[in-house]
């Protein structure tokens, strides 16, 4: 197979915030301390290597790329600051732009102006449309739905769900035929295929569930400085778990409970969605103000524009959807209730509009290239 060598790739790279890994003299140090460089005892070096050759596609078919949680252990200690952390960061912004069909993601990722315009019409759009939907306004109790339109709610949330997959659906596809262009039969055969990807997805649901590969990094343990609560793992495990619990939460609510009826705070949906919620409330919190101040660990030294909006539209749309629970439960429901009501579900709008475009989009990137990764090691024995 042929190799591409494109010398303006680096170049590419830093407009995705990638740092100079031409200081980068290829010493190994970076292998030596990371826990995911395993036997073959080549990474995160190789995927540095590539970038410094102009040998895009053979970075793009590095699955390894979507095992990094940017714990930081790489930069901390490399001699020359080339920042191995932040190149791989920088990388994986590229390629979910790059395999970006819509070319949305692109300018997301680097434009704050073009960020900024398509949130305010995203926002003006949404919130005139539902409106339009309802805009009774009881003011004797709080009858959210006749406020906005659950029609509307739910018929809008299946049309963003259906363009949202699709577009992430076309965008893994780009990510699996690079990915699988470096599975190779090893020396000792190859196993069979669906034997292979089975095992592969086990082991990969066993990663996801409880990032174990993160719980290895040394940078994380030394910032939090003992306090598993401020951890970057349990951070990342309390936004991810929280957030699903909120997805099952939401299920929940759609096929066993009639909308717009009242439960107590124990009935089992509600107690799902306000435990997941807080856990993701805590996350993001916690994400935010270790940025603000630059403490918590290598991950959060340097924030981006990515960054800022994933965490800010997590956090809103949490904070907005306790709002709503506290103004449910008052004798009189207040009338920001239906304000923190509208903005809650233009939020979650905008979220899952943007998923496949914005950082968010490492949430189906990384299981793919975990998976891919595994599916490579049982092929080769």
């Amino acid at each position: 197979m042929s190799v591409r060598v494109d010398p303006s790739f680096l170049e590419e790279l830093r407009r995705f915030g990638a740092p100079d890994v031409t200081a980068c003299f290829n010493c190994g140090n970076c292998t030596a301390v990371c826990p995911l460089a395993g036997e073959e005892g080549s990474f995160p070096r190789r995927l540095i290597r590539y970038a410094q050759l102009g040998l895009r596609q053979r970075l793009a078919a590095s699955s390894e790329l979507w095992l990094c949680y940017g714990c930081g252990d790489c930069s901390e200690t490399c001699p020359r600051q080339a920042d191995p952390t932040g190149f791989l960061a920088s990388a994986r912004r590229y390629f979910i732009s790059a395999w970006d069909l819509t070319t949305i993601a692109p300018r997301l990722y680097t434009s704050p102006i073009f960020t900024a315009c398509l949130i305010g019409v995203l926002t003006v759009v949404l919130t005139g449309m539902f409106l339009g939907s309802g805009g009774r306004l009881n003011r004797e109790k709080l009858e959210l739905f006749g406020f906005v339109d659950l029609e509307w709610i739910h018929y809008t949330g299946i049309a963003v769900l259906v363009l949202a997959g699709l577009a992430v659906v076309a965008n893994i596809a780009n990510l699996v035929r690079a990915s699988l262009l470096a599975i190779r039969p090893g020396p000792q055969g190859p196993r069979p295929l669906l034997q292979a990807a089975w095992g592969a997805m086990g082991d990969t649901l066993k990663e996801l569930a409880l990032q174990r590969n993160f719980g290895k990094c040394e940078s994380p343990i030394k910032s939090a400085q003992g306090r598993w609560y401020l951890n970057m793992r349990f951070l990342h495990l309390a936004i991810m778990w929280g957030f699903l619990g909120l997805w099952g939460a939401t299920a929940l609510d759609f096929l066993f409970k009639t909308p717009g009826s009242f439960v107590p705070l124990w009935y089992p949906a509600r107690l799902l969605g306000s435990v997941s919620g807080l856990l993701v409330l805590y996350g993001t919190s916690v994400a935010i103000l270790f940025r603000l101040t630059k403490k918590g660990g290598r991950l959060f030294a340097s924030t981006l524009l990515s960054d800022w909006l994933l965490l800010s539209l997590l956090w809103i749309v949490t904070a907005s959807g306790f709002a709503v629970e506290i103004a449910v439960y008052q004798a009189e429901g207040p009338a920001w209730g239906y304000v923190a009501f509208l903005v809650h579900v233009v939020v979650a709008m905008e979220l899952l509009i943007l998923m496949p475009f914005t950082k968010f989009a490492h949430a189906i990137y990384r299981p793919v290239g975990i998976w891919a990764f595994h599916l490579r090691a049982r092929r080769q024995g």
